[in-house]
Parts: structure tokens; C-alpha cells; sequence
């Protein structure tokens, strides 16, 4: 069914809660993943707190963090790529929400697979849901996994 699948990373240990679930998937289905990681535009990392650290950096993500997002991607996807999956791995500059979307559209991917991280009451109204807004803007099955 999934060809596809779009997996979203921030480089905390919550998000790679996602993991598992989106090996199964691909597993399943033999289908490719694609691994993104966010940076937004003045260089800040999307987590804030996460690993960071290089593969293929896509061209407009030229923020001070993207390679080092993508030295994360790629200590990710080196262990899947071992096991036999097919993993890219896709750094993005920008509004997270946004560029998930985005990235689904230019890999063509069949799903999008993410973590969330269940934010409540002043934090979510502060910093809103990226989660809910890839439910609202994107026309694709969404796979959300709650964060340990």
C-alpha cells in the first residue's frame, strides 16, 4: 500500500519514538523512507535540544545548523541502510509544519510517520501543534506516536 513513507525527526530522543513503528511499515511494505529533519531559517535547531550533527542537505537549508542536522540523519539511517531499508535522509530550512508537507510532496511520499510531542495548554498555545497543522494541511495519512 505505502511505497513511501516520510519520517519526521527533530533529534530528540522523543521523536525517535517514531522509529520502530515506520521500520515495520517499510518493512512491510518494502517500502523506501525518507528521514527529515527541520532547521528554521536563523539556524535554530527545530527541537532546540537535540543531537546534532551531514548526507544530503537540500539546497535552500543552508543554516548554520544543516549539516549538522544532517550528520544526525545519517548516524539514524546508517543502521537501518545495514539492516536492508531503503533510507534517505533530507534536511529542510523553514516553518516545521510547512516544509513536512513539502518534503511529502517533492519525494512523493505515501504517508508521513511522526512523533508528537503532546504538548498542553500555555506551551501548545505558544508554540501550537506541528503535528496538528501536517494533519490540517496535508491530504495524507499522517502516523502520529506519542513520545516515551
Amino acid at each position: 500500500m505505502y511505497k513511501h513513507l516520510l519520517v519526521t525527526l527533530d533529534g530528540s530522543p522523543g521523536a525517535e519514538a517514531v522509529i520502530p513503528h515506520s521500520v515495520d511499515i517499510a518493512r512491510s511494505m518494502d517500502a523506501e523512507v525518507t528521514l527529515l529533519r527541520i532547521v528554521d531559517a536563523v539556524g535554530a535547531d527545530w527541537s532546540e535540544r537535540g543531537a546534532l550533527g551531514k548526507a544530503q542537505v537540500d539546497a535552500a537549508a543552508r543554516s548554520p545548523f544543516a549539516d549538522q542536522a544532517q550528520v544526525y540523519l545519517e548516524r539514524v539511517a546508517t543502521p537501518l541502510r545495514e539492516s536492508g531499508l531503503r533510507v534517505n535522509t533530507l534536511v529542510r530550512q523553514g516553518a516545521a509544519a510547512r516544509q513536512i508537507v513539502a518534503a511529502a510532496k517533492d519525494v512523493e511520499a505515501d504517508a508521513i510517520a511522526m512523533s508528537t510531542h503532546s504538548r498542553r495548554g500555555i506551551n501548545r498555545a505558544m508554540f501550537g501543534s506541528i503535528a496538528e497543522a501536517v494533519l490540517h494541511e496535508s491530504s495524507l495519512p499522517v502516523l502520529l506516536v506519542k513520545e516515551h
